[in-house]
């Protein structure tokens, strides 16, 4: 039997990408109704299942595929990075994990654009997931 973890929600992700560009000091524009269901499939996808085995099925793996689908998705009209990055960590948090006190946020930073312009490809995301943090 698997483990179940707390999820993220729409409006929750909605709630990061308002406050993100409010603290930046952007225009906030919101989510464009015809990505509203992209994100919620994004969301509902975490726990599938492929030929009885969970695809994605240990905590790294799960917070890996939020941050990935969400930045790869584009649906915000700003913001997709930091909204990601804040997903995966409130993914961790809501699951009794974080990352190490040691990591900056200049390297959540740098994992997030390695991430981006795929110079990480998912396998090797986890592994620097599982080593930066802590449970």
């Amino acid at each position: 039997m698997h483990k179940k973890y707390k999820q993220v929600t729409l409006t929750q992700l909605k709630l990061f990408h308002f406050k993100i560009l409010q603290n930046d000091g952007q225009e906030y524009l919101p989510l464009p109704a015809n990505k509203e269901s992209h994100l919620q499939s994004i969301l509902e996808n975490i726990d599938q299942y492929v030929f009885g085995k969970e695809l994605y099925p240990t905590l790294c793996d799960k917070a890996i595929y939020i941050l990935m689908r969400i930045e790869q998705s584009q649906a915000f009209p700003d913001g997709n990075k930091r909204v990601a990055l804040s997903a995966f960590e409130f993914f961790l948090h809501i699951n009794g994990s974080s990352f190490n006190s040691d990591v900056s946020q200049k390297e959540k930073t740098k994992f997030m654009l390695f991430i981006a312009t795929n110079k990480l490809d998912k396998e090797l995301a986890v592994d620097c997931c599982i080593k930066a943090i802590r449970n």
